[in-house]
């Protein structure tokens, strides 16, 4: 018997819009069975960090006006 379909998982579209995609996650959550929470939650914290990391990139390109950035990061060091 061939295993049924996740039915967590949305088909892959590629103009499938990420806030589509994370209010259809968010809806599989409220209804899913115990065991396929912890995988949706996993794609749904995917999509929400990508959403960031877009929402990041245009505030940086808007606040920059289009000029590189400079890395403000540092690493620590010793001593």
């Amino acid at each position: 018997m061939a295993a049924a379909p996740t039915p967590c998982a949305p088909p892959r579209m590629h103009t499938r819009r990420l806030d589509d995609r994370i209010r259809y996650l968010s809806t599989q959550i409220n209804g899913a069975p115990e065991g396929e929470v912890d995988s949706i939650l996993q794609e749904l914290l995917a999509a929400i960090h990508e959403k960031l990391e877009r929402l990041r990139t245009r505030a940086a390109r808007q606040f920059l006006h289009g000029q590189a950035s400079e890395e403000r990061r540092t690493v620590p060091t010793n001593g």
